[in-house]
């Protein structure tokens, strides 16, 4: 979607923000997050809460059962989700992921957004949001992107994925609409130099700082689904 220039993104963030607000009591949630590859191997925090298995890389380990035994608690689904209801069932947290590119026009972005919605209606027992940019990320498109999807997600969550996004941006995410940080959130972290400059690793005090700033109350997402107050 084109940014035009009497576009009030302002605006938006502040509704989509004054709404996430008052469906999550202005809490919003770090998930601290290891991904699962498709060769088996984990990427992320050994100890986080969130053992995500993408959707694209289930049927490359063998089915959700599979998964779930290699210590999966969670699903990332495409919107044309194969697995989505059996992965509910089976008592694990499912996500959605939303593609979404910058600059494309204002139908195709409510093409994207229209399509969220008839998933939702289908599958309602869908947790959260994660939208992804196709390309290259471009702030004030996304920023826009995460406040559409929060005027159409209800009660779902909208989730910033800091692997993605980094730090600065996905912060800002949660003035958008945003309530929930996901990424590699850790006790401690190495210092990001050398091979490690570009790492999206954060603790988690500088994760409840993040969470802080953007004027929520922070949470931690647990292992077995609940969250606590920070």
């Amino acid at each position: 979607m084109s940014i035009q220039p009497d576009f009030d993104i302002f605006s938006l963030g502040r509704a989509a923000q004054a709404k996430a607000r008052t469906l999550f009591d202005g809490r919003a949630c770090l998930t601290s997050t290891r991904r699962l590859n498709v060769d088996g191997t984990w990427f992320g925090p050994p100890r986080a809460t969130c053992s995500l298995a993408d959707e694209d890389a289930i049927s490359a380990r063998g089915g959700l059962a599979s998964v779930r035994e290699a210590g999966a608690n969670a699903i990332l689904c495409n919107l044309e989700s194969t697995v989505a209801l059996q992965a509910v069932a089976a008592g694990l947290r499912c996500l959605v992921r939303v593609p979404f590119a910058a600059g494309e026009a204002a139908d195709e972005r409510r093409g994207r957004v229209a399509e969220l919605a008839d998933f939702l209606g289908h599958f309602p027992g869908v947790d959260g949001i994660v939208p992804v940019p196709l390309g290259e990320v471009q702030g004030l498109d996304t920023l826009a992107f995460f406040a559409l999807c929060r005027q159409e997600a209800e009660k779902k969550h909208v989730i910033a994925d800091f692997e993605r996004f980094g730090h600065k941006l996905g912060q800002l995410c949660l003035s958008f609409g945003a309530d929930e940080i996901l990424g590699s959130i850790v006790g401690q972290r190495a210092l990001r130099l050398g091979e490690r400059a570009s790492s999206n690793e954060i603790t988690r005090d500088e994760a409840v700082l993040l969470v802080r700033a953007a004027g929520f109350v922070p949470c931690e997402r647990l292992p077995d689904g609940g969250i606590s107050e920070l």
